[in-house]
């Protein structure tokens, strides 16, 4: 086929790539969940602070799991299946004949290589939706949770997008086939279970599964990344000099604040939405109440991005200004999670 527009599929804006397209693509299915609801079933609440020499700027940190998709699936009972591995070519091939047959399918792309985004940067694991694409004109039709309709960009430009192997994550020709039945698992079902995994994946993790070593890098997950996160902080100028440390700053700020979390704060304001969401669904004021606590954790996740990002050109005076906000939301998610720890443990979860 020269053309192909999937007209009914139902995009709108978002404030995380994942949890939109899963969003939409429910919707698209006759399924009407919020985006704060898929992330939180996808227990995307999470922490990673990672450092490797290689890495440019050599410290990395974010937010959410990378295996949000995966227990989205569990969770709801989707039927989901990730492929990757293709070439290029294959890749294309196989997407294509998906929106030949009617199907959005959701795929991997660099954000560097999409026309419309114009980024300065690469990042490999953003999730797109494909709707479509015209084969005379040379475009595919993406829907972005960055934009509020549908966007173009070049088939070439595409390609490039999905074959990405920029680090930390590939994009691998990666994309997605759902099987979605008429029927989910009931949300409250889901929602205990899904409360649970946040906290086992938080604070209830193995010492070798949060703090991990290997070939020169070292990574740290949950409360304990938070943890790593604040006190490795005053070790950054010596890690640095200081245009690598301005960079560092800078791109903490995208990673934390402005990249796609949530609309700021780290996620934490998305995973608070969905505590508050839960609570009325499942009749638990408490749940509200811890949720309105993630929201206020976000702000303050803001508060230290938005230092970074303002003092970046002065990267010792935004790591001294920075530590000590960083050592309060490592004692605040401690808490946090301990607190959802009793009320998933009193639902069952």
């Amino acid at each position: 086929m020269a053309r192909v527009f999937i007209e009914e599929f139902p995009h709108g804006p978002g404030g995380h790539c994942s949890s939109t397209a899963t969003r939409d693509l429910l919707r698209f299915y006759g399924h009407d969940i919020s985006e704060e609801m898929t992330f939180g079933l996808g227990v995307g609440i999470d922490f990673i602070y990672a450092t490797h020499p290689a890495l440019v700027p050599p410290v990395y940190a974010g937010g959410r799991t990378r295996d949000l998709e995966v227990n989205l699936d569990r969770n709801l009972g989707l039927g989901m299946e990730i492929v990757s591995g293709l070439d290029e070519l294959e890749g294309w091939l196989a997407v294509k004949e998906r929106l030949d047959a009617g199907i959005p399918t959701m795929v991997h792309a660099d954000v560097y290589h999409l026309d419309y985004l114009r980024a300065k940067r690469h990042f490999s694991a953003h999730r797109v939706v494909l709707v479509g694409y015209d084969e005379e004109c040379g475009v595919a039709f993406v829907a972005d949770n960055d934009r509020d309709e549908v966007q173009e960009c070049s088939l070439a430009n595409l390609a490039l997008a999905r074959s990405s192997a920029y680090p930390p994550t590939a994009a691998d020709n990666t994309y997605y086939v759902f099987d979605v039945p008429e029927r989910l698992r009931p949300l409250s079902e889901a929602i205990p279970t899904a409360l649970a995994q946040a906290v086992r994946q938080n604070i209830g993790r193995p010492l070798e599964e949060a703090e991990l070593e290997w070939d020169g890098a070292r990574l740290f997950m949950g409360t304990r990344g938070v943890r790593a996160f604040a006190s490795d902080m005053g070790s950054w100028p010596r890690m640095m000099d200081a245009q690598m440390l301005s960079l560092a700053c800078k791109t903490l700020y995208v990673n934390l604040e402005k990249g796609g979390t949530g609309y700021g704060g780290n996620f934490r304001r998305l995973y608070g939405r969905f505590l508050v969401e839960s609570a009325g669904i499942l009749g638990e004021p408490g749940l509200g109440d811890l949720g309105r606590r993630f929201i206020s954790i976000g702000d303050t996740w803001t508060e230290l991005s938005t230092t970074f990002r303002e003092m970046s050109s002065e990267g010792e005076r935004a790591v001294e200004e920075g530590r000590p906000l960083a050592a309060r939301l490592a004692g605040e998610e401690e808490e946090a999670f301990e607190r959802l720890a009793g009320i998933a443990s009193s639902l069952g979860g």
